[in-house]
């Protein structure tokens, strides 16, 4: 470690004396650029004229130039629907200068502006959905990734099972694991494997995320039950980003990024990598036990069978902007990861010998053309083909392990969780989506969607060759259709109707006859079909109050790891049915500025759920093992609400609250032993799911901060949960029942930069209290740590 230390000081030396030798040879140009009422403006484009170097305005309508030659020159800002207007400024060698523009709306073409000419967050925005677009801007410099960010949005709730690499869950105003699906691009990711999750996905490889909340539009394809997040990568034509971040447990994270773009022939290649280890060895309070289970004492120890390791290289050829297609892509991702298991679905079961290791290859296609064939058709197609191969180890032999990391011989035939496996998982999965736009006028829009996926899977064991349920075939087909009409008399309003419909084959086995002498394992298939329909609207009753509502009956087919289990800590259930559910939200907006320099958001939303046969993970203390079952009804009323402030460029101000009761609402219930009974759940929340949770966000920015060129910032955030069952609440006496804790978490990140943005460096501390933090199944989360991160950016 010390000689690592040693390596990125002198790194930092050589960036730094770089940095300060360039400073002085070029200039830079910013500033926002806003509409004539003061709205600012995405995706204004900004060239320096006749010298190659350009760029467009972001989320808040803010640019930034940079490298610039010292002299006179010609800035053009164009955007359609404005007027284009060319200024001329005058720099000097290291001048940092700051310009203002206003556009004008050109009214000889306003009425030829149609959804096409709008930039996308634009489009995001005036969409009828409840949708939460998030800029990743902000972000780019701190050690994070994509799961980080989208826990700190309103009606999110992430518990994860502990370090870097562990398993997640992502819970959307209650809907969680498969309930909310998640898209690259638009594109499913749907069995990409562990090694690309969220907590894996580099911050600095992203342009925004948008988190649809209960309604999904039909181009998505999906059937999800209560939300969607798509994350949308950088589209630059032409970009570098390197960042190192290393840290405590002995962390270490390397994200590269680019693109190159011939603007003459648009041959374009776009490619991206990434690194992630660590040893997770942070200390855990926990139950020591002798070797009949009884606890001999509570300690403090580290976390020695946790490490995790993955990698992941991805790239894309081909070409952009050309006649016959506004993209054509072919792509291929290598992705491994390597990862210990300490424990199973809580912290009662401690392992030192089980290991869950995954590849994944994938192909890709894409393509996209608007004005396919005639004005106002517009038409894209994905595919790709995903071969992943999961390994599960578990061959240790009458041994079990305390939280000291000792060997306790049971005698046992068994492994540490069950029975002995040295299996191999493969998954081969093939998914296309297709998409139809047309317009027929500026009032009138129609679109069409079909999706399909087919899923298969292998399993061979070595220690099992014969185990029955292996034998038989575990196969998936799923189709999602969509048809959507959308009515858009004006700019003040809009409405989407549109219907869904979704037809699901399975083939694999099930255990017949349990508790009798003819109980086997034999061959079962199972077909289900439902169709859904929805509503979702906008008004904006003011230029910047916007409302919003929607209503979807909608229905999820089972996936295919609920299903199929994953042959460790899941067992499988082959007859579990779709979920549906009735989804009604609505959200209002108000974005204004009660004094010059002074922006405040204010939104609020409401959101209504009844589900049936709702997909949950039943979990209990005392066995490692979970599975997924069906429950009969349940109930969700949310309410969450946001407050944003921010003054100039240098103060920014943020918080959102959560409340959601999640309640069963069941009058009976079946027990495979006792049959039709009484629900005595009725009423009360479901267990282990959070209802109160609430983040803060603070952040002050400085430029020229020592030298020209610079950039200090300094960015604060806190995390709380109230308590929560991990049990029903009807069980069990108040002193018996299982909690989760209430708790509250800090971070705190100071990040400097150089040559407008150029080289980045950032110090970073989460858990800055060292808190003992438990989401997922009373899991203990990491303690104080702290982070470096080193950014590079072209």
């Amino acid at each position: 470690m010390k000689h690592l230390l040693y390596l990125m000081s002198v790194i930092c030396v050589l960036f730094t004396t770089n940095a300060w030798a360039q400073i002085s040879e070029t200039a830079s140009l910013s500033g926002r650029v806003t509409s004539g009422d003061g709205e600012p403006l995405t995706g204004v484009d900004v060239v320096l004229m006749n010298t190659g170097i350009g760029t467009y305005t972001d989320v808040d309508g803010f640019y930034r130039l940079t490298n610039i030659p010292a002299g006179t020159h010609n800035v053009q800002f164009s955007y359609v629907g404005f007027t284009t207007q060319t200024v001329v400024i005058e720099l000097k060698s290291g001048e940092a200068l700051e310009k203002a523009i206003v556009l004008t709306e050109d009214v000889t073409q306003i009425d030829e502006v149609t959804v096409k000419g709008l930039s996308k967050v634009q489009i995001v925005k005036r969409e009828p959905y409840s949708v939460k677009a998030i800029s990743a801007k902000t972000y780019y410099n701190l050690s994070t990734d994509v799961q980080s960010i989208l826990g700190r949005v309103e009606g999110v709730n992430i518990r994860e099972e502990g370090g870097l690499g562990s398993d997640s869950q992502f819970s959307l105003f209650g809907f969680s694991g498969n309930q909310i699906k998640f898209f690259i691009d638009g594109i499913p990711m749907d069995n990409y494997g562990s090694s690309l999750g969220l907590n894996t996905i580099p911050v600095t490889s992203i342009e925004r995320i948008e988190v649809y909340n209960g309604v999904v539009p039909v181009y998505l394809g999906t059937d999800a039950l209560g939300g969607a997040v798509n994350i949308i990568t950088k589209q630059n034509s032409n970009f570098l980003d390197a960042a190192y971040t290393f840290g405590s447990f002995n962390t270490h994270r390397v994200a590269v990024n680019g693109a190159y773009t011939n603007s003459e022939t648009g041959f374009t290649v776009r490619g991206n990598f990434n690194f992630n280890y660590s040893d997770n060895d942070y200390e855990v309070l926990a139950d020591i036990t002798d070797v009949n289970g009884n606890i001999e004492d509570t300690r403090w120890v580290e976390r020695f069978h946790d490490t995790y390791k993955s990698g992941t290289a991805k790239v894309e050829v081909g070409v952009v902007d050309k006649s016959y297609a506004d993209q054509l892509l072919i792509g291929v991702t290598a992705a491994k990861d390597e990862n210990d298991v300490q424990t199973g679905a809580t912290m009662e079961t401690v392992y030192g010998g089980i290991e869950q290791n995954s590849e994944s290859l994938i192909s890709t296609l894409k393509y996209s053309k608007s004005n396919l064939f005639t004005e106002g058709l517009d038409g894209s197609f994905y595919a790709a083909y995903n071969a992943t191969r999961t390994f599960n180890l578990d061959s240790l032999t009458g041994v079990r392990y305390n939280w000291l990391g000792e060997r306790i011989y049971t005698g046992s035939t068994e492994g540490e969780q069950g029975e002995r496996n040295d299996e191999t998982m493969t998954d081969n999965e093939f998914n296309t989506q297709f998409n139809l736009g047309y317009a027929l006028n500026e009032v009138h829009t129609v679109a069409f969607n079909h999706a399909f996926q087919y899923f298969n899977r292998e399993v061979d064991d070595v220690l099992n060759p014969d185990k029955p349920e292996n034998q038989f075939p575990k196969s998936y087909y799923k189709n999602n259709l969509g048809v959507s009409y959308t009515f858009s008399p004006n700019k003040k309003w809009n409405a989407t109707l549109f219907g869904k419909g979704y037809f699901l084959n399975v083939e694999t086995s099930k255990q017949y006859d349990f508790g009798t002498p003819n109980v086997r394992i034999d061959s079962y298939k199972n077909s289900k079909n439902a169709f859904g329909y929805g509503l979702a609207t906008t008004y904006f009753l003011l230029e910047n109050l916007q409302l919003k509502a929607s209503y979807e009956h909608t229905y999820r087919m089972p996936a295919p790891e609920e299903i199929f289990g994953d042959n460790l800590f899941v067992t499988a259930n082959p007859e579990l049915g779709p979920e549906q559910s009735d989804n009604f939200n609505f959200n209002a907006k108000w974005d204004f500025e009660p004094a010059e320099n002074h922006n405040v958001q204010l939104e609020g939303s409401f959101i209504y759920r009844n589900a049936s046969d709702l997909i949950y993970q039943r979990v209990t203390v005392a066995n490692p093992q979970t599975s997924y079952a069906n429950l009969a009804e349940v109930r969700t009323l949310g309410y969450a609400g946001t407050l944003n402030y921010k003054f100039k460029d240098w103060l920014r101000l943020g918080g959102n609250i959560t409340y959601q009761d999640i309640t069963d609402q069941a009058d009976f219930v079946y027990n495979d032993y006792a049959g039709q009974q009484t629900n005595f759940q009725k009423g009360f929340r479901i267990p282990n799911t959070p209802y109160l949770f609430g983040n803060v966000n603070a952040g002050v920015d400085f430029k020229d901060v020592v030298v020209k060129q610079s950039h200090l910032s300094v960015n604060y955030f806190f995390n709380y949960i109230n308590e929560y069952f991990l049990s029903w609440a009807e069980y069990g006496s108040e002193d018996s029942k299982k909690i989760i804790p209430e708790q509250s978490s800090h971070d705190l990140a100071v990040s400097y930069s150089l040559k407008d943005g150029k080289y980045n460096f950032t110090l970073e501390c989460k858990n800055l209290t060292d808190q003992m933090l438990f989401d997922q199944y009373k899991l203990q989360k990491p303690g104080r740590a702290f982070y470096l991160k080193f950014r590079y950016a072209l």
